[in-house]
C-alpha cells in the first residue's frame, strides 16, 4: 500500500477526477484512492460510496477496505443496504476484514434490523471481533427466517464459545437447511457441554447429508471425544468414502486401540485415499497388533500408501519392542 505523506497535486488530481462528469474517470479515481490513505482521501471514498453510478460505488467500497477508522467502517456498513447487489457484495467483503474499533454497535444494529443480506454480512463481520456485546443479537438470529443469517449467527456464537447458547444451538440439529446442520457440527467443537453436546455430534454422524456426517466426525476427533469412538467405528461402513476417511482419521487422532481391526479392514479398500488414512491411523495408534495387517499391504500399488505403511510399521514395531523389553 502506498501512503501519501505529502498530498499536494496528487490528492488535488484525485479529487478532480473523483468529481468528473465521466463515471469511468470517477471509477478509476476511486480505485486509485485505495492507495492514497489519508483522512481527505477517505472522505472522497465515503462520498464515492454514494455516487449515482453503481460501478463507482463498488470501486469506492472496495478501496475503503484499505482505509482505517470508524468513518470508513460506517460507510461500508451503510453500503450493505445499497440497491446494487454488486455494491452490497463488495461492502460485505470489505467490512468483514476491517474489525474497526467502535464499529461493533453499528454492526449489531444492522444485524438486528437490516435486510437479510445486511443482517448476514453484519454478523459475519462481528464474528472475528469476538465482542460479547454481539451475543444477544446472535442468539436471537438463530431463529431468523433466512438460513444465511442463522448460519452467520451460529458462527458468532461459536467464536464467542458461548456455552449458554447451547440449548438454542442444539435445536438447529433439526434445521431443514443442511448448511445449518453442517455449521452446527463445526460450532460444537467450541460450544458443547457434557452429554448434550456429545450426543448431538453423535446424532450428526447419522445425518442424511454426507457432508454433515463428515463434519461431525471431524469435530468429534478435534474435541477428542473418546466416548464417541464406537459411533465413529460404525461410520467406517458409510456409503460415502469421504466420510469413511474422516472416521478413520478421527480414530487415529484419538488413538483408539480398540478400533485397530476395524481400521485395518479399510486397508483393503479400493479407494487409495481411504487406504492412506487407514495406514496413517494405524501408525498414530502404534499398536503391535497392527503389524501383521500392515505387512500385507507393504506392496500396495499406491506409492503414498506404501510410504505410510512403512512409517506405521516402524512405529508399531517400536511399540512391540518396548513391550518385549
Amino acid at each position: 500500500m502506498a501512503v501519501f505523506e505529502s498530498f499536494g497535486d496528487d490528492l488535488d488530481d484525485l479529487a478532480r477526477r473523483a468529481a468528473d462528469p465521466d463515471a469511468g474517470i470517477r471509477r478509476v479515481a476511486m480505485q486509485d484512492l485505495g492507495e492514497a490513505v489519508s483522512p481527505d482521501s477517505t472522505a472522497l471514498l465515503i462520498a464515492g460510496a454514494k455516487d449515482a453510478d453503481e460501478a463507482v460505488r463498488a470501486a469506492a467500497v472496495k478501496s475503503l477496505e484499505e482505509h482505517e477508522g470508524l468513518e470508513a467502517a460506517l460507510a461500508l456498513i451503510g453500503a450493505l443496504d445499497d440497491p446494487s447487489e454488486t455494491v452490497r457484495a463488495a461492502a460485505a467483503l470489505s467490512i468483514a476484514d476491517k474489525k474497526a474499533s467502535g464499529s461493533a454497535p453499528a454492526l449489531i444494529e444492522v444485524a438486528g434490523a437490516g435486510r437479510p443480506f445486511a443482517r448476514a454480512a453484519a454478523l459475519r463481520a462481528l464474528r472475528e471481533m469476538q465482542d460479547p456485546a454481539a451475543f444477544p443479537v446472535a442468539l436471537r438470529s438463530l431463529a431468523d427466517p433466512d438460513a444465511s443469517v442463522r448460519l452467520e449467527a451460529m458462527a458468532v456464537l461459536g467464536w464467542l464459545k458461548a456455552e449458554e447458547a447451547l440449548p438454542a444451538l442444539i435445536r438447529l440439529a433439526r434445521d431443514p437447511d443442511a448448511r445449518i446442520r453442517l455449521g452446527l457440527m463445526a460450532a460444537l467443537v467450541f460450544v458443547r457441554s457434557g452429554e448434550v453436546g456429545v450426543s448431538t455430534l453423535i446424532e450428526g454422524l447419522k445425518d442424511t447429508d454426507w457432508q454433515v456426517r463428515e463434519q461431525a466426525a471431524a469435530s468429534i476427533a478435534k474435541a477428542r471425544l473418546i466416548e464417541a469412538s464406537d459411533a465413529l467405528c460404525a461410520l467406517i461402513e458409510d456409503p460415502v468414502w469421504q466420510v469413511r476417511c474422516k472416521a478413520v482419521n478421527g480414530l487415529g487422532k484419538m488413538k483408539v486401540e480398540a478400533a485397530v481391526s476395524t481400521i485395518g479392514a479399510a486397508l483393503g479398500s479400493g479407494i487409495s485415499n481411504l487406504r492412506k488414512e487407514a495406514a496413517a491411523a494405524l501408525g498414530e495408534i502404534a499398536s503391535p497388533s497392527s503389524i501383521s495387517v500392515l505387512e500385507l499391504c507393504a506392496s500396495d500399488p499406491d506409492p503414498d500408501v506404501r510410504k505410510l505403511v512403512q512409517w506405521a510399521l516402524g512405529r508399531c514395531r517400536q511399540a512391540a519392542a518396548k513391550v518385549a523389553s
